[in-house]
């Protein structure tokens, strides 16, 4: 094999994974309805498929590098694609919900040792001369993926059931990893292997398992049960040993003294946020129009799919006039054009229009392009060149944590507000409300049209009418949940100033 085809080969085996594994992040949100329906559970439980994909997603980013200095390209790709089909194979024929998270777990931690490793595979093709062409590539098969991943889902679901979204993927991991073992590297170093920082990875691990599990919990068990209070207590001691552990540790799993960095330090907290506003909105979204609008799986993963291309296109092109300004000014413009996106899907209704909601969708993506780039930009502009790549998986782990925490938080902030209005709603009812006994009362003569008897149609109104009251909830907290992702993005903008360099360097 010429070393042509075997770098087309390579290119080939890491867009095609990149593409598969960022799809599996966002395919199950079409299906989240249905699976709620199937294991008679709320949005604070719905939400881990989500959670736990990303959560596992972050800690698989801090390993993969330590994992293909100890066994190899080769390897560890294949490795990681046999844990990513039977993931998918548990999850399709799971009969309980702990083990359909457990599947999300497992593909999530495959992604996130696995994509750190295409990226790095097509950088020794294309070399240091066209590693913007490496990152173009991988960084469009990397975002189309979450685009594309909801209206594939869909029709699987459409065509069959909630349990085919798992089976998508699969096909595209087993081939990759047959090219893989032919045209991927074997170890390269010699020598004994790196140790790895198992207490850092430990304490990472447990940590996000007891602060987002303490969060979840929450809603259901009530802030102040013994439970709650015990799992976020240990989150927060075990976030501080992580901290003073990976601070004195040589062997470190994440670099926490770059943090001292204003300017590193802030471009973390800003790709934190532009995780929970990516990641936050491609899960609230499917849901909300399956939920509020009535689309069928299809069609809610139809709406997004115009703002995935316009990311994936655009970004590039963000790229490279974000070269010629300062990195402050496109992140800030990103943030609050996706500010107004989540003002507009926090107005929207029942009869909000397709092609609407898909320019509002666009709108935000189009914002989110014109974030990342500058932000990677920024956040590495000072670090020496040997550091960079610890650095940058640095800036990618915050971006998956704020995925992470960005769902379990605007989930559990739903759930709350679908309570208060139902509560809100039904407190306003009573047998003198007029309006409810004239809808009562037009509800009821057309079922009695309809051939139904007095004492059938009656129930049946008032039926009808507990369904207008939770539809109506329903709305009204999407609504307010995609203000408070607003809300939360906008702060983005308070750091994007920190980033703003001297007045003599502008």
């Amino acid at each position: 094999m010429s070393d042509r085809t075997r770098g087309q080969l390579i290119v080939l085996t890491c867009i095609m994974s990149s593409m598969a594994l960022a799809m599996s992040s966002t395919i199950i949100n079409v299906a989240v309805p249905d699976i709620m329906g199937a294991f008679g559970i709320g949005q604070d439980l719905a939400q881990w498929m989500a959670t736990a994909f990303f959560a596992a997603m972050s800690s698989g980013l801090l390993a993969s590098s330590w994992a293909i200095r100890s066994f190899g390209e080769r390897r560890v790709f294949v490795c990681m694609m046999v844990l990513f089909i039977s993931a998918s194979i548990i999850g399709g024929s799971g009969q309980d919900f702990n083990s359909i998270i457990l599947s999300r777990m497992a593909q999530g931690f495959s992604a996130g040792i696995s994509l750190p490793l295409t990226q790095l595979a097509m950088y020794r093709v294309f070399g240091p001369d066209r590693r913007s062409l490496a990152n173009g590539l991988f960084g469009f098969s990397f975002v189309l993926g979450p685009g594309i991943g909801p209206w594939i889902g869909g029709m699987a679901v459409d065509a069959f059931d909630w349990r085919s979204v798992f089976y998508v993927a699969p096909p595209i991991a087993a081939i990759t990893a047959l090219l893989a073992s032919y045209v991927l590297s074997p170890r390269e170093e010699t020598g004994p292997k790196p140790k790895f920082d198992i207490l850092g990875f430990g304490l990472l691990s447990i940590f996000l398992v007891c602060i987002l599990s303490g969060l979840s919990d929450g809603q259901r068990l009530g802030w102040q049960s013994d439970q709650v209070v015990l799992l976020l207590s240990a989150g927060i001691f075990l976030a501080i040993g992580f901290i003073l552990w990976e601070w004195k540790n040589e062997n470190r799993l994440l670099d926490v003294r770059r943090f001292s960095s204003r300017q590193f330090a802030a471009a973390n907290v800003i790709s934190f946020l532009f995780g929970i506003g990516l990641f936050g909105s491609l899960y609230l979204l499917p849901i909300f129009v399956q939920i509020v609008q009535n689309y069928t799986p299809t069609r809610a993963g139809l709406v997004l799919i115009p703002a995935g291309l316009i990311l994936g296109i655009v970004m590039p092109v963000m790229g490279r006039i974000g070269d010629r300004m300062p990195a402050h000014i496109p992140i800030i413009i990103g943030t609050v054009g996706f500010v107004l996106s989540c003002y507009a899907l926090g107005i929207a209704d029942a009869n909000t229009g397709f092609w609407a909601f898909a320019l509002i969708v666009m709108l935000g993506r189009g914002a989110h392009s014109a974030i990342f780039p500058p932000l990677m930009a920024a956040g590495l502009k000072n670090i020496p060149v040997k550091e960079i790549p610890e650095a940058n998986g640095t800036i990618n782990f915050t971006r998956q944590l704020g995925g992470a925490f960005g769902i379990n938080l605007l989930a559990i902030y739903l759930e709350r507000k679908i309570s208060f209005f139902s509560e809100y709603i039904s407190t306003t009812q009573s047998p003198a409300h007029s309006v409810s006994k004239e809808f009562l009362y037009k509800v009821t003569d057309l079922f009695s049209f309809a051939g139904l008897s007095d004492s059938f149609s009656q129930p049946a109104a008032i039926i009808y009418l507990n369904q207008t009251f939770i539809a109506q909830a329903n709305m009204l907290a999407f609504r307010e949940t995609f203000i408070m992702l607003g809300i939360v993005s906008f702060i983005g903008v308070i750091f994007a100033f920190i980033l703003k360099p001297p007045s003599d360097q502008s």
